[in-house]
């Protein structure tokens, strides 16, 4: 088969044309392995490809108490238009000649362990665009947690950024302390820490599982909308 240069640049562009907020490209030679993919698998795809949209502020900030119907039809949107980009993407790198294989924005293959194939944060951080709050949730650079992801996988030979392997969250525990349930245990992440040392995932499980009664969707939204990260960026924009 026939390949064509395909440069990191092009995909990010590309991206951001469409809608992207923010893009990056990992190197998966950091993983020993991933909850859907076996080792022999993942050296099929030496590259992520990691896709964020930006969730509105207006509805992030009216959550308070608990989600909300407008958040829940936001979320699905949002999720239609990743799965567009890292399907779009996907089809332009095989154009080029290499393979690809979309991630969706919110599938889950292992409901034991409540993992995707391939953990869209961990794409985020191996490409540099935020790191893990203590809210186990991908804090961006730019947005806070106010950005949902998808991922592509690719054997493409792209040039890859630098991994974000700290924790920049210091002594801030606005989604401790802001959590329903307590399912934030408060702890600093750093870089390889698994999620079980951050958040009691059942607990949090056992809170969206009734927020769908209501919503409709699996979701809570209250600790993105306090980090003060994703608010300063909001504050910002207003002025």
């Amino acid at each position: 088969m026939i390949t064509e240069l395909i440069t990191s640049e092009e995909i990010k562009q590309c991206l951001q044309t469409r809608g992207a907020a923010i893009a990056g490209i990992a190197d998966t030679s950091y993983l020993k392995k991933t909850f859907g993919l076996s080792r022999k698998e993942l050296k099929k795809y030496s590259r992520a490809v990691s896709i964020g949209v930006q969730l509105s502020d207006e509805i992030i900030d009216s959550i308070s108490e608990g989600p909300t119907k407008e958040y829940a039809q936001h979320y699905r949107d949002k999720n239609s238009e990743l799965d567009y980009l890292a399907e779009f993407l996907s089809e332009r790198i095989r154009e080029k000649g290499f393979v690809a294989l979309p991630i969706p924005a919110s599938k889950r293959y292992d409901q034991k362990k409540l993992a995707a194939i391939f953990p869209h944060k961990t794409a985020a951080i191996l490409s540099g665009l935020g790191w893990i709050g203590r809210s186990a949730l991908l804090i961006s650079h730019e947005y806070g947690p106010r950005v949902r992801f998808a991922t592509v996988l690719t054997n493409a030979p792209l040039d890859v950024d630098e991994p974000q392997r700290t924790s920049e969250c210091e002594d801030c525990d606005a989604c401790v302390q802001a959590c329903p349930v307590g399912a934030i245990k408060g702890k600093n992440w750093i870089f390889g820490m698994k999620r079980k040392e951050l958040l009691d995932a059942n607990k949090c499980k056992e809170y969206l599982d009734i927020q769908e009664k209501s919503v409709g969707e699996t979701i809570c939204g209250i600790c993105v909308s306090v980090c003060p990260i994703g608010k300063m960026k909001s504050l910002n924009d207003e002025l």
